[in-house]
């Protein structure tokens, strides 16, 4: 029968009595046990202490941050309770199969991803800001049709300004909307398009009935979503006859657009509120910054010109008289307004150019161009608008026409402002392509002086009609909106 073994004795020290192994290691174990405890003691006592200072902070973020209705929504709810510290876990993951799907041009998958990362982490901005790229960019560059494309792009401005519900005074939220309404809406390749419809779409908010259709489903329902925030102080006008709803266009400020409005008018305010955020957007350098609200204005002129041109054209040149005359006043008030707007915001451009130049000298060589060609829009709306005053009163006499009447008088008044307004254009040339070192003519301003030769075939144009007018028919393709760029 065998006898239970002793406890290993080890060698003490020299000299010294041999040590006991396992009450030695017993005796530490303890110790470090006995420490656990009182440090899980005291930090059980700290958070009894300072745990109705984190409830009082927390109840003040939520009620911040997230409305009551918010709060009540399942999907919102659901995460922040059930998942708890995982959510952070579970974000990662989509992330990274957000990035996957983003390299391998899978956009709709990509688009759940967002809203389930939103849905998880609802306060952090970033992912509002991705989704309503992804919208606005890379899921409208996906289809032919003009209409859907247009719709894809609001999709991707209702998103952020949902996302503002949770992330208020996010300066990089407020800032990726005013570059949709300027970059998306109104300077990319199909501005052509998105122009003219956000404009239609303001004139025509009366259509759009929330008990029909919701207003997710609805690019005009959208757009009153959007024109209706009230950074925008856009009050909807009622029809002239004082019945039935009111959207027919919009007033802001006592001024009345009822025939719309450019989005760089939306693009300025949304700019201008980046700017006066407690935190200011970190997307861009502050110099670039603060030049978007004179650009924006510049570009409304260039927008309200090409506009305002193009509708000219169509209703003296491509409508049959017949087609005109039930909507011709209409028009002829649309067009009005647009030189309306340019001569108030050219010179509200130019100050703001001259008090950015004074802020940030160093960027004199790039926007001083930009006063010149303010001064340019402001000549030819000039020239425009008489032309335009002539031909209105050749149509209010029944397109009978005598040299030496009042729409005579007006065409011939037309004819010194487009020499001022070429006058401008070729100080704007000067500034803007200036001769290169060796004296040698700027290769850039070849493509320019297309435009100079259009104006001089306006005014060819004018003397034409003038002679012709009286006797026959006359030509109007001289009406062609080909005397400015619609580019960058």
């Amino acid at each position: 029968m065998s006898t239970p073994s002793a406890p290993p004795i080890a060698p003490g020290p020299s000299g010294g009595p041999r040590l006991n192994l396992v009450a030695t290691i017993r005796s530490r174990v303890r110790r470090d046990q006995l420490i656990c405890l009182i440090i899980a003691t005291v930090l059980m006592l700290v958070i009894f202490t300072i745990q109705p200072s984190l409830h009082a902070r927390r109840s003040q973020l939520i009620q911040r941050n997230s409305s009551a209705k918010n709060l009540g929504h399942l999907l919102l709810t659901f995460p922040r309770l059930a998942l708890g510290g995982f959510r952070g876990v579970l974000a990662a993951v989509l992330w990274e199969d957000a990035e996957r799907d983003k390299n391998h041009h899978k956009w709709r998958p990509l688009e759940t991803d967002y809203k389930a990362i939103a849905t998880i982490e609802p306060y952090f901005g970033q992912v509002y800001i991705f989704n309503a790229w992804n919208m606005s960019y890379n899921l409208s560059a996906q289809f032919h049709s003009m209409n859907t494309k247009y719709k894809w792009v609001l999709d991707g401005l209702v998103s952020l300004y949902h996302g503002e519900k949770y992330v208020p005074n996010n300066a990089n939220v407020i800032m990726n909307e005013a570059n949709d309404y300027f970059l998306k809406l109104g300077t990319s390749f199909e501005r052509k398009y998105y122009c003219p419809r956000w404009r239609y779409d303001i004139a025509h908010l009366y259509r759009y009935n929330p008990k029909k259709v919701s207003s997710g489903l609805s690019s005009l329902g959208q757009v009153y979503f959007l024109v209706t925030r009230p950074e925008f102080h856009c009050k909807l006008l009622k029809p002239r006859n004082g019945h039935g709803p009111a959207g027919h266009g919009v007033s802001i400020h006592g001024v009345h657009y009822r025939y719309g409005l450019s989005p760089f008018y939306f693009a300025w305010c949304e700019y201008n509120r980046a700017l006066h955020q407690p935190t200011p957007p970190t997307d861009m350098g502050v110099e670039i910054l603060h030049s978007w609200k004179p650009m924006c204005l510049r570009l409304w002129c260039r927008d309200d010109c090409f506009y305002a041109q193009r509708l000219t054209n169509r209703i003296f040149n491509d409508d049959s008289e017949s087609k005109m005359l039930p909507r011709f006043p209409a028009r002829a008030a649309n067009i009005r307004d647009c030189y309306r707007n340019i001569a108030v915001n050219g010179p509200r451009s130019i100050r703001e150019f001259q008090i950015y130049l004074h802020k940030y000298p160093d960027q004199r060589a790039v926007h001083r161009s930009h006063i010149y060609e303010v001064r340019f829009y402001e000549a030819l709306a000039r020239a425009e608008g008489m032309l335009f005053q002539g031909l209105v009163q050749w149509q209010i006499d029944h397109r009978h026409f005598r040299l030496g009447d009042a729409a005579d008088r007006k065409l011939a008044a037309a004819v010194p402002l487009y020499n001022n307004a070429m006058l401008a254009y070729q100080n704007y040339l000067n500034v803007a392509y200036p001769p290169s070192p060796t004296g040698l003519p700027n290769p850039g301003l070849k493509g320019q002086r297309k435009f100079l030769r259009a104006m001089r075939v306006r005014i060819a144009g004018i003397d034409s009609f003038r002679v012709t007018a009286a006797h026959h028919k006359p030509d109007m393709s001289f009406l062609q909106p080909v005397t400015l760029s619609y580019s960058d």
